[in-house]
């Protein structure tokens, strides 16, 4: 079994986070201008899959931290698509002590 360690974010994480949007937003403008008029399905799928990508690149890059009870842990990536957010928090249920709340999000060291 591996072991994982988290840290708190850092402004190098923000930055990162912010270079990976600005890439799926840039291809979803460029797809929406280059592609052809009646290639409206093409766009759904580009969407679909972009949105996909990003929130399984989340999913693997970030952990949750519990404030009730402390315990550090990971979710699932529909989990992580449907939860909600605030900035640096998301409200999730914690596995261990199963009360919802604002967790913080820490960086999974690779």
């Amino acid at each position: 079994m591996s072991t994982k360690k988290y840290r708190k974010t850092a402004k190098a994480d923000w930055y990162r986070t912010a270079l990976v949007l600005f890439l799926f937003i840039t291809v979803m403008v460029f797809s929406s201008i280059f592609l052809r008029p009646g290639c409206w399905y093409l766009l759904i799928l580009i969407i679909i899959t972009g949105t996909l990508l990003l929130v399984n690149w989340h999913t693997k890059n970030f952990a949750y931290l519990c404030p009730i009870c402390g315990r550090v842990f990971e979710v699932s990536t529909l989990e992580n698509f449907l939860g909600p957010d605030r900035v640096n928090k998301k409200f999730l249920k914690c596995p261990k002590c199963g009360k919802r709340s604002w967790v913080q999000i820490l960086r999974i060291e690779k």
